[in-house]
């Protein structure tokens, strides 16, 4: 993801929030939630490109700070996020396809600009499980090989923002690395 589309992202939820009433010099102006319940889908993009469906689950641990003078909070969030990926190989292989699993656990920092728009930074880890397939003939043997598999932990960044439909539904979207999120918030 390029940095003028981060930019970009963040002057119109910033533009966005200026017509709707300003509550970030508020705090504690916010919805009181107990979770945030978000599912959505998956649009990753790094090493293979793919599409499915995930959720997240944020328990917020500061509910007004950690800057007691504006309209934030802090939450712990985990998550469970699936994509799947096919591709055309080159050489022998036929075909490959693969799932991506992943597991995030990140620290999510929410600034409520307005009653319209919230937006957050969320830093974390994510335990990531990939298994590919890889149909080929092995011409040693003389049979189909396949299903390899690999866990890693990786970074995890997103940049969000959430439309607020309702004050306890929003439209909620994540920028970033490894994957682009859309999906809706509850607020519980």
């Amino acid at each position: 993801m390029k940095l003028s589309s981060i930019l970009l992202f963040a002057v119109v939820a910033v533009s966005l929030s200026s017509v709707a009433e300003a509550q970030i010099d508020r705090p504690g102006a916010h919805v009181s939630y107990s979770a945030e319940v978000e599912p959505h889908l998956v649009l990753q993009h790094t090493d293979d490109d793919g599409i499915g469906v995930g959720v997240r689950a944020s328990f917020p641990v500061i509910d007004n700070g950690p800057v007691r003078t504006i309209n934030n909070s802090l939450a712990l969030g985990v998550g469970f996020d699936w994509s799947h990926w096919d591709d055309e190989c080159p050489g022998p292989f036929d075909d490959c396809d693969g799932n991506d699993f992943w597991i995030p656990l990140v620290v999510q920092w929410n600034f409520f600009f307005s009653d319209l728009i919230s937006a957050f930074p969320e830093l974390g880890i994510g335990l990531e499980y990939e298994t590919w397939e890889e149909d080929y003939l092995d011409c040693r043997r003389g049979d189909w090989c396949d299903d390899d598999g690999d866990l890693d932990v990786e970074l995890v960044l997103w940049l969000g923002v959430r439309f607020h439909l309702a004050r306890e539904v929003a439209l909620t979207v994540r920028l970033g690395t490894p994957s682009i999120l859309i999906g809706a918030s509850f607020f519980l």
